[in-house]
């Protein structure tokens, strides 16, 4: 394993004010999971607001065939987008238990 260097235990020393850097690190993942969180989640919401329903919504009208011009490349597109997000969500969700 390697070792941080003097530099980057400073900052993270400086930042969290944490003087223990095991619960510096900790502290500035869980901000840094915080971030990307709220980065996915403004991005499921703008998507929330075009379509008028969440994302498992949107993925059972696909596969049902009621989502209009469903292969257009737009459509086709914001579908992988959105699924991206989900996905990411529950993988930030995960990684924030971890952290607990």
């Amino acid at each position: 394993m390697e070792e941080l260097s003097k530099t980057t235990l400073k900052v993270l020393t400086d930042i969290t004010g944490e003087t223990d850097i095991g619960t510096a690190i900790n502290s500035t993942l869980k901000d840094a999971l915080e971030h990307r969180m709220e980065l996915v989640e403004k991005g499921m919401k703008n998507f929330e607001k075009k379509y008028g329903m969440n994302f498992s919504e949107f993925k059972k009208k696909w596969h049902e065939g009621k989502i209009k011009n469903k292969f257009s490349y737009n459509v086709e597109k914001e579908y992988i987008e959105w699924e991206t997000l989900d996905t990411r969500k529950k993988r930030l969700k995960e990684a924030s238990r971890w952290l607990e």
